[in-house]
């Protein structure tokens, strides 16, 4: 089954902090921390650890980490089309992912099971411009003009755009998932 104790987030933390220096992928460095400082947070929860499957989400969270460490430290590249697929996935996973832990976060904040219509959009709008602002800090990153945005940006955020429409859709179904069966008596 899919789970990770929190003893192997932080096994994982070390592992993938490890990797992203040896493979010399220092962009990842200014989201590292957030990633493992937020997660580190809810598995010290009270409420993440009592009414969340929290193994699942963590399992989730360092998953996604884990495979955009193992995409972006490959030693080959693949045909141009295929990267950009690749590329567009892991974009698209972000958007999907990232707001499934806002909207964790958000829950245990607001003491809450479930999140209303508007407060999804809320998550969503709210991670659409954190993604649209990171485009123009890839770019300051790359030493590339930091206000133009150029196919690959507008296809990053195109694609955030797609994973947080599939978060909208599908919360419901995640968040039945994620929560424990008895939390619903709360």
């Amino acid at each position: 089954s899919l789970s990770m104790s929190v003893s192997r987030v932080r096994v994982f933390a070390v592992f993938i902090l490890l990797s992203i220096i040896l493979s010399k992928q220092y962009q990842l460095l200014y989201y590292y921390p957030v990633m493992f400082i937020s997660l580190e947070y809810l598995n010290s929860n009270k409420q993440y650890i009592s009414a969340y499957n929290y193994k699942l989400l963590n399992a989730l969270f360092v998953g996604y980490v884990l495979l955009i460490c193992i995409d972006r430290s490959r030693p080959y590249k693949f045909y141009d089309g295929i990267e950009i697929i690749i590329n567009s996935f892991e974009h698209m996973l972000f958007g999907f992912i990232i707001c499934i832990k806002m909207a964790v976060y958000y829950s245990i904040f607001q003491n809450k099971l479930t999140l209303q219509k508007n407060e999804r959009l809320g998550i969503v709008i709210v991670f659409n411009i954190f993604g649209f602002l990171n485009e123009f800090f890839q770019n300051w990153y790359k030493h590339q003009s930091q206000w133009h945005l150029n196919f690959d940006s507008r296809k990053d955020i195109l694609m955030n755009i797609i994973g947080t429409m599939l978060f909208y859709f599908l919360f419901d179904k995640i968040n039945r998932m994620v929560h424990l069966k008895n939390s619903y008596k709360l």
